[in-house]
């Protein structure tokens, strides 16, 4: 298997295939256009103002713990950190959201109670109350990733190249790029797959978003900042060495990876809304990323229709980190296997196209 980009996707995919004994060549461009590297890797189960969750919920926290846990053993290093979220309600329409929510007995594993907006368990500003959800947390990706380049460079699995489509030639056989010679090329190249030639009929939303790095500023107590992720479409996320992670935008006109102004203003406008101290912490690096989002929000798993030795493995926006793990369970077993992949993925649902 040719694996196209060693982001998130193409490094557990090409990760768990040579674990099954194939024979595996990941190209990358060295992150260049890597959304995973600038990604903060959080861990959510309820998105969104509805607090929207999938039927899939359930296996994919499983699948998170376990392939993280497995991974971070092999290294040596923790690559998954679970920390409580703080949800802060918004709009008022939300406290019936949550009610919706607290009545189904799959979901109760998740939340633990709400708080009044005079009584919130962290230094935060919450007018209108929230609760607190379970079971979320962030996955160190870039580490995660630095390792798993290393593993496959061991294998000789690893090529830095900017590929281009042009340059893959395809026949009955196989695939060539090069001087490489496959049965079968995986694209897992995030947004970058809306341009290519075979899968580039699958809607693509790409969804441009800025997340800043910050810092507490010198001599601040830590009693007044939250140790819990904080949460209000605006998020900000507790990280290593008291650092914290501020995001994030989204722009679905823009593709590029420079931060701009106004998205940096934006968020921490909206970080204001989220401290009673936000003067507590200060900017310390600005980043941007261009995430592989999709029309109808689920992922793109499969095989050309036409072309069996070309596939997709992508699509997987803001939740990557938490449906990754699972979905590359369920791609290794179509690929291998001939296992039937989950529905709302399978890119057969674009056939028509």
């Amino acid at each position: 298997y040719l694996i196209i980009g060693q982001g998130l996707a193409g490094s557990l995919l090409a990760w768990r295939l040579i674990n099954e004994g194939k024979s595996v060549c990941v190209l990358d461009d060295g992150h260049a256009s890597s959304s995973s590297m600038v990604a903060a890797g959080v861990i959510n189960p309820l998105a969104g103002k509805r607090f929207n969750h999938s039927p899939h919920i359930h296996v994919w926290l499983e699948a998170v713990g376990a392939t993280y846990t497995q991974l971070s053993r092999l290294a040596k290093q923790p690559f998954l950190q679970w920390v409580d979220m703080l949800r802060l309600f918004r709009e008022k329409d939300q406290h019936r959201y949550y009610e919706r929510l607290s009545g189904q007995e799959n979901i109760q594993l998740l939340i633990s109670g709400t708080f009044t907006p005079d009584h919130p368990p962290q230094p935060v500003a919450a007018p209108l109350g929230g609760f607190i959800q379970k079971h979320t947390g962030y996955v160190r990706i870039p580490s995660l990733l630095a390792f798993l380049a290393d593993w496959l460079k061991a294998r000789q699995a690893l090529e830095i190249a900017s590929v281009s489509s042009e340059d893959i030639s395809v026949d009955d056989h196989g695939v060539r790029y090069g001087r490489l010679r496959a049965g079968d090329i995986i694209f897992c190249d995030g947004y970058r797959s809306m341009k290519n030639p075979w899968f580039g009929y699958l809607p693509f939303a790409p969804d441009k978003g800025e997340i800043l790095t910050l810092q507490a500023r010198p001599g601040t107590g830590s009693a007044q900042l939250p140790d819990m992720i904080i949460n209000a479409a605006t998020w900000l996320l507790p990280v290593d060495n008291g650092a914290f992670r501020l995001g994030s935008t989204h722009n679905h006109r823009i593709q590029d990876n420079q931060p701009a102004a106004e998205g940096i203003q934006a968020l921490l406008e909206g970080m204001s809304r989220l401290l009673d101290h936000p003067e507590l912490l200060m900017l310390e690096k600005s980043e941007a990323g261009v995430l592989p989002a999709t029309s109808d929000r689920q992922p793109f798993l499969g095989t050309h229709p036409v072309h069996p030795q070309l596939h997709i493995f992508n699509g997987f926006g803001a939740h990557g980190s938490l449906t990754i793990p699972w979905y590359s369970q369920q791609m290794t077993a179509f690929l291998l296997e001939g296992k039937t992949l989950p529905e709302n993925a399978d890119i057969k649902r674009f056939a028509r196209r």
